[in-house]
């Protein structure tokens, strides 16, 4: 039976990253132990032999898109495709195809189906969730000096290259835009503690209220599952306090929904009584009457903004780059 590349490097008493740079000429590999894993490949007639080394280093044209994929994801998270549809795009353009790589497999970790991917060498490079990102995950990419970008700024200083959107920026601009229209009593509606732009959000709007010197009162921020009847009832409990907030900013079009159908169902008159505004235009605002005042960004735009930087890394894999784009616009309509 044919040997490892695990069992080469158990005999070397190195990683297997280290093998597979050894292999494939990588760089930071001290020369010590290349030529320690170089004498036990030999030793084991190990297959690596030319052919098979330049096939490992041919290119796939061919870059993963990890994330967590399962039924009912485009209506909890459609934003995820108009960024994979611009990172396609821009790749398709340059003669590169994107393949899907679900990280939500219930028997085996992120970090196994990622480390797996790099070993097979099952793409050139791995565009990720930044939700995903640990510095396990991050030691895992810099071991394999694998080229990868991260789908939004990992909570954590980390050395990955990244692409984001300034959440915080957004949440400036709808406090921004609510205070022109004379409201000041605030309420923030959206997602859960664990969805990572709903929070960044939730903290630019707590900043931006800071900066006006305005009161965040706890009772005006509202958590919600994706359900427009969960969602509906929290603002109509909220809509019934003794001191209602005269201004809503709801976190995604769907919560918008929610809000509108709460303000009605209560006979609350929009926007003479109530202003509300949300984050991004789609899916929902097109067809919500009445028209709702949005922050929207050009998500789009941003997956073919990481689809150039990825090939760029993949040219040039000791290339750093962590930079915000796709900046917000504010859309204003019926609701404010």
């Amino acid at each position: 039976m044919a040997i490892t590349i695990k069992e080469i490097a158990a005999a070397a008493g190195v990683s297997t990253a280290t093998v597979s740079k050894v292999i494939n000429n990588k760089m930071y590999v001290a020369e010590a132990t290349r030529q320690r894993v170089l004498k036990v490949m030999a030793q084991y007639h190990y297959a690596p032999n030319m052919a098979a080394a330049n096939l490992a280093r041919q290119s796939s044209r061919r870059v993963l898109y990890a994330d967590c994929f399962y039924k009912g994801l485009p209506y909890e998270n459609p934003h995820m495709f108009d960024i994979i549809c611009g990172v396609s795009d821009e790749l398709n353009r340059k003669g590169y195809q994107l393949s899907l790589l679900n990280l939500g497999m219930k028997d085996r970790s992120p970090k196994d189906i990622l480390e797996e991917a790099i070993i097979n060498k099952s793409a050139d490079g791995i565009i990720l969730n930044g939700y995903f990102v640990t510095p396990e995950i991050e030691r895992l990419f810099l071991r394999y000096d694998y080229p990868q970008l991260c789908i939004g700024a990992p909570d954590f200083d980390s050395i990955l290259s990244w692409v984001d959107t300034n959440h915080m920026l957004s949440s400036s601009l709808a406090v921004e835009h609510l205070l022109n229209r004379g409201r000041k009593d605030i309420a923030f509606i959206g997602g859960q503690p664990d969805e990572k732009i709903f929070m960044e959000r939730m903290r630019g709007f707590r900043v931006a209220m800071q900066k006006q010197s305005l009161l965040v009162r706890e009772d005006f921020i509202v958590y919600n599952s994706p359900r427009i009847d969960e969602i509906t009832a929290s603002v109509k409990a909220l809509l019934s306090l003794p001191q209602p907030p005269n201004g809503i900013i709801c976190s995604n079009s769907l919560i918008a929904v929610g809000a509108v159908r709460a303000a009605e169902e209560l006979g609350i008159d929009i926007p003479r009584k109530l202003a509300i505004i949300a984050f991004d235009d789609y899916p929902y605002s097109p067809i919500l009457l009445p028209r709702p005042t949005v922050i929207n960004i050009d998500l789009y735009h941003l997956g073919s903004h990481a689809g150039n930087l990825m090939l760029k890394r993949i040219k040039d894999p000791t290339m750093l780059t962590q930079s915000y784009t796709a900046l917000p616009r504010l859309i204003h309509r019926e609701t404010t």
